[in-house]
C-alpha cells in the first residue's frame, strides 16, 4: 500500500496540478490492468489458435502501444509537465475511439464515447479544457459526417457543450471548495501555530514563576527557620531574665517589710508611709515578672498543670482576699455568686485557677469606675463547671475583641494610656484555659460592661487519661 501511495502521489508544489497529475495516474493504473487482460487474451488466442492474424496482429498491436502509452504518459506526468501527460492522454483517447470505430457507427451509437474524454478533461487538465475538448470533438464529428455526406448532427454537438458546461460547473466548483478549504488550513495552521507559540510562552513563564515561587518558598522557609529561633532565643532572654528579677525583687519586698516591722528600729510615720508605696510597687513589678516568666514557659511548652483536690469555697476566698482591697480602693463592691449545684469539692491546679480569676477580676477593675464586678460560678452540665467574671464598666470595643487575647497586645497601646501592664493577663488566662481543655468567652458592648466566661472540664485532661 505505501509502494502505491508513493507511486500514485506527485511531488508537485502547486496543489491543483498534484491532485489533477494523481487523478490521472489513477486512471492511468485503472487502465493498465484491463490492457494486461487484452494482451493476454491476443497471446491465448495465438496459443490456441482459434482467431484470425489479423485479429491477433490488431491486439497485439493495440495492448502493447497502449501500454507503452501508458508508461510514457506516467513517466511524463511525473518528472516533467502534467498538463502535457494530461493532454496526451485525452488525445489518446479520442483518436482511439475515432480510429477503431466505423464512420457510420460513430456518428450514431457510438456518440456517447466521446463524452468520457469531455469529462476527464475538466478532471485531469484545467476546468475550461472539457470546452477545448467538446470543440475538437465536434470538429471531428462534423469532418465525418461531411465525408459521409449527412446532415450535421447539431443535436450531438449541443449535447457536447451542455456536458462540458455541466463539466466545467462541477469543476470549478470543486477547485473553489478545495481553495476554501486550504485556506481555512491555512488559517488553522496558522492558528495552531500561534496558540503553540502563546503556550509555549506561558509555559516558560509558568516555569520562570514556578522557580521564582520555589526560591521564595526557600526563603520563607529560612526566615521561617530564623523567626523560630529568635522565638526560641525570646523566650528563653524573657525566662532568664524573670528568673534573675524575681530574687531581687522578693529580697526589697522582704527587706522593706522586716524595715516596716521595725526589726531594725523605729520606723516614723513617714517612713512607714514611703515602705508601703515600696512595697506596693514592688508587687506590682513582682506580679509583671510573673507573668514574664509564665508567658515565656508556655510559648515553650514548660508549663505544666498540677492537679489535685481543693475546694471551692476555699478558692474564692484566696480570689477575695486578693481582689477585695482593690475593689474596695475603687469604689466598688465584689459580689460572689454560687449556683447551689456547683460541687463543693473539685479536681484541679487551684494555683492557676486563682491566677485565672484574679487576672480577670483585675484587668475588669481596670476598666470599671463605677458599680462592681462579681464573680458568678455555676455548673452548666454534668462534664463540665464555669465562671463568669462581670463588670459594670466601660465594656471593650468590637475589633478589639478580634485581638484581646494575643499576647503583648493592649485596647490602649499609647504611651499616654492610662492602664499600665504588658497586656499578658488576658493572653495568659486564655492559654491556660486551653491547656485545661477548657474554653474562655467574651460578651462586651461599649457602656454595658463586659463579662467573660470560663467552661472547664470536671475531670482534668490528666486524670481522663489515668482513668481510662
Amino acid at each position: 500500500m505505501r509502494f502505491l501511495a508513493r507511486l500514485l502521489d506527485i511531488p508537485a508544489l502547486d496543489p491543483d496540478d498534484a491532485r489533477r497529475r494523481k487523478l490521472l495516474n489513477i486512471l492511468l493504473l485503472i487502465i493498465a490492468p484491463f490492457t494486461i487482460l487484452i494482451l493476454s487474451f491476443a497471446l491465448y488466442l495465438d496459443a490456441s489458435g482459434t482467431g484470425t492474424p489479423l485479429g491477433i496482429r490488431t491486439l497485439y498491436l493495440a495492448s502493447v502501444s497502449t501500454l507503452v502509452g501508458i508508461v510514457l504518459i506516467f513517466l511524463i506526468n511525473r518528472y516533467w509537465l502534467g498538463w502535457l501527460a494530461s493532454l496526451i492522454f485525452l488525445l489518446l483517447i479520442t483518436f482511439a475511439i475515432f480510429l477503431n470505430i466505423e464512420p457510420q457507427l460513430l456518428v450514431k451509437e457510438f456518440l456517447f464515447l466521446f463524452t468520457i474524454p469531455i469529462l476527464m478533461a475538466s478532471v485531469i487538465l484545467r476546468s475550461w479544457s472539457s470546452f477545448a475538448m467538446a470543440s475538437l470533438i465536434s470538429f471531428l464529428i462534423i469532418q465525418t459526417e461531411l465525408k459521409l455526406k449527412n446532415i450535421i448532427s447539431l443535436p450531438a454537438i449541443l449535447g457536447f457543450f451542455t456536458i462540458a458546461v455541466v463539466s466545467w460547473l462541477s469543476s470549478r466548483t470543486l477547485e473553489s471548495a478545495l481553495q476554501d478549504l486550504r485556506t481555512i488550513n491555512r488559517e488553522l495552521d496558522q492558528r495552531v501555530a500561534d496558540r503553540t507559540r502563546q503556550l509555549a510562552t506561558a509555559n516558560t513563564q509558568l516555569a520562570n514563576t514556578n522557580v521564582e515561587l520555589a526560591n521564595a518558598n526557600q526563603q520563607l522557609e529560612v526566615a521561617y527557620e530564623q523567626l523560630k529561633e529568635l522565638d526560641r532565643l525570646k523566650s528563653r532572654f524573657v525566662s532568664t531574665i524573670s528568673h534573675e528579677l524575681r530574687t531581687p525583687l522578693s529580697a526589697i519586698h522582704g527587706f522593706a517589710e522586716m524595715v516596716n516591722m521595725g526589726v531594725y528600729g523605729p520606723v516614723t510615720e513617714k517612713q512607714q508611709n514611703a515602705l508601703k508605696r515600696i512595697m506596693t510597687n514592688d508587687q506590682k513589678l513582682l506580679s509583671l515578672v510573673n507573668d514574664l516568666l509564665d508567658q515565656a514557659r508556655m510559648e515553650a511548652g514548660q508549663l505544666s498543670l498540677h492537679n489535685e483536690l481543693f475546694t471551692l469555697p476555699d478558692l474564692i476566698h484566696d480570689v477575695e482576699s486578693t481582689i477585695h482591697v482593690l475593689a474596695e480602693n475603687k469604689g466598688l463592691y465584689l459580689k460572689v455568686e454560687i449556683d447551689e449545684n456547683v460541687p463543693q469539692a473539685l479536681l484541679g491546679d487551684s494555683k492557676r485557677l486563682h491566677q485565672i480569676i484574679v487576672n480577670l477580676a483585675n484587668n475588669a477593675l481596670k476598666f470599671t469606675e463605677q458599680g462592681g464586678i462579681t464573680l458568678h460560678f455555676y455548673h452548666s452540665n454534668p462534664d463540665t463547671w464555669g465562671f463568669a467574671v462581670i463588670d459594670t464598666g466601660t465594656g471593650i470595643p468590637a475589633e478589639a475583641q478580634k485581638y484581646i487575647f494575643d499576647p503583648f497586645r493592649q485596647i490602649d497601646s499609647s504611651a499616654t494610656r492610662e492602664h499600665t501592664g504588658f497586656g499578658l493577663g488576658l493572653a495568659i488566662v486564655k492559654q491556660l484555659v486551653t491547656l485545661m481543655e477548657g474554653e474562655v468567652r467574651l460578651d462586651s458592648s461599649l457602656g454595658q460592661g463586659s463579662t467573660f466566661s470560663v467552661v472547664l472540664p470536671l475531670l482534668p485532661p490528666n486524670h481522663k487519661e489515668e482513668t481510662a
